[in-house]
């Protein structure tokens, strides 16, 4: 008889049970894996936007113009702050072709728009600042920042005043950390100081700021010095009466300055905050960095340094020298001696402004200039009227007009790119060597004939019996040499009454170095 058969299916141990649900684990594991690498490969790939590479370049390009003069600061700020939501959209509408490019790719990936966030967020910063919205709505700070100190409490206030007898003819230093300084002449030749404290702190708190940002006096037999600390969440603004003699100082970090009514020198430095001089008989010194700036009959020299939004000056007997950088317009009337002005953009110097003369970034206007006259600068446009003496400009990117009046002088004018036009008195006589380019008109109100040769079209000649040269030259724009009045210069200003001399300045206060004589130049670094 036959044995039994083994029984099936074999019996199940726990063993291959165990082994069974590893193998199983093994395959699902791999499978995840599989997955993962699936998913990294088809989405997880990030391409860079186009849009960084883009701005990059239009900024790059941007900074060039500006470096290079073909384009003006201040006006690119203000298309800036009137336009900059429209790189919003330019971001946008970018953003939104790559979209619709990369829908149609299953290979194309996802692309990073964490540096888009950001670009968004920088240039609307930027936009808000440009247009004061940022400090103007959201901050409210100014210059002072009284409105940010409102924050650490309630507004305390309390007048000090303080009465002091000096030398008249010595020197006054005031300093002053906040606030507003006013220095004028005292009737009774002695120094009075008005002082108006506000404080913003508790009520517990606020008699111990007080005192704290009380003014300071310290007599000596030369002067005075007046001080006042700087403390949060406190301002204080001076009211300095001084004898009339006085030379006066004042050093400010936040606060307007002014200054009127004094026989003797003055000088500023000031950190923020406007400077006005009024009505000072000696020379005036400004350092600055923020403000504007103006000074009003003035007995002697004028020198401000440093950076400056808008300046102004009128009726200044002496000297007057800009060195620095000027952000906002600036305007000269009535200069009886020579005028310097120097910035990384322009250099200026006049021997006397009869007239006035008004600059900003893109255009420069002046009447009545005696020469010699020097003027090297880019992209401005410059009318010059009733020139007289010798001439000398250089420039580009911008157009050229210039009367001359009798006596004339040698000129030599070149523009680089953009036109040029020469008005002469009529009956003169001149040697001229004027050219432009080919394509460009070259026109001549006077018996010259011209020539091309090259790419430049030439009016070479004389005029009369000749005596003085002209040379003349621009580039892609028209030349013109024409005729105009034979009205002389009209007269210099009749000369004021004689001012005595100033006294020297005291020792302490020997960094204001003003000119010596109406024919010197100060040296400008």
């Amino acid at each position: 008889m036959a044995a039994n058969p083994p029984p099936y299916p074999p019996p199940y141990s726990e063993k291959d049970a165990r082994r069974q649900a590893k193998e199983q684990w093994r395959a699902q594991r791999e499978q995840w894996k599989a997955q993962r690498r699936y998913w990294k490969q088809a989405y997880g790939y990030r391409r860079p936007s186009i849009v960084g590479p883009v701005v990059l370049l239009g900024v790059g390009i941007v900074a060039l113009l500006l470096e290079t003069g073909h384009m003006s600061m201040s006006g690119f700020w203000m298309w800036y702050e009137r336009w900059w939501p429209a790189l919003l959209i330019l971001v946008g509408l970018v953003s939104l072709a790559e979209y619709f490019w990369d829908r149609n790719n299953p290979n194309a990936g996802y692309r990073s728009i964490g540096g888009v966030v950001f670009l968004i967020i920088l240039l609307a910063c930027i936009g808000w600042s440009a247009h004061g919205r940022w400090w103007g709505n959201f901050g409210k700070f100014d210059d002072n920042g009284d409105d940010f100190f409102s924050m650490m409490g309630e507004e305390h206030d309390n007048d000090v005043q303080m009465d002091q007898s000096i030398a008249n003819g010595g020197s006054v230093t005031i300093q002053n950390a906040r606030g507003d300084v006013t220095v004028t002449a005292s009737e009774d030749g002695q120094m009075h100081v008005r002082a108006h404290q506000v404080v913003h702190a508790s009520d517990k708190d606020a008699p111990g700021i007080f005192d704290q940002v009380k003014p300071k006096v310290v007599t000596s037999g030369t002067g005075a010095v007046v001080t006042v600390a700087g403390r949060a969440g406190a301002r204080v603004d001076l009211t300095v009466q001084i004898p009339e003699k006085t030379f006066a100082t004042v050093n400010t970090n936040h606060g307007d300055v002014t200054i009127e009514g004094l026989k003797n020198n003055a000088d500023v430095t000031s950190q923020h905050g406007d400077v006005k001089l009024n009505d000072i008989t000696g020379d005036v010194h400004a350092r600055m960095d923020h403000g504007d700036f103006s000074a009003h009959d003035i007995g002697g020299h004028a020198l401000i340094d440093g950076r400056a939004d808008d300046v102004t000056l009128t009726d200044i007997k002496g000297q007057v020298v800009l060195d620095g950088e000027f952000m906002g317009d600036t305007h000269l009337e009535q200069v009886g001696s020579t005028v310097h002005f120097h910035t990384t953009r322009t250099d200026l110097d006049i021997q006397k402004l009869g007239g006035d003369l008004t600059m900003d970034s893109s255009d420069l206007t002046a009447n009545q200039l005696y020469g010699p006259v020097r003027i090297v600068t880019r992209s401005k446009n410059i009318d010059l009227t009733q020139v007289t003496g010798d001439t000398h400009i250089e420039t580009s990117n911008g157009d050229v007009n210039v009367v001359a009046a009798l006596p004339l002088g040698n000129m030599q004018i070149t523009n680089h790119t953009g036109g040029l036009t020469l008005s002469l008195p009529e009956d003169t006589s001149f040697v001229v060597n004027a050219s432009t380019t080919e394509d460009d008109e070259l026109e001549s109100d006077f018996p010259l004939q011209s020539s091309t040769s090259g790419d430049r079209r030439t009016l070479q000649g004389t005029v009369g019996h000749g005596g003085v040269r002209l040379d003349l030259s621009t580039s892609h724009g028209n030349l013109q040499l024409k005729q105009g009045s034979s009205a002389p210069m009209p007269p210099p200003r009749a000369p004021q009454p004689a001012v005595p001399q100033p006294p020297a300045p005291p020792a302490a206060a020997k960094h204001l170095k003003a000119p010596k004589g109406e024919t010197a130049t100060p040296a400008v670094q």
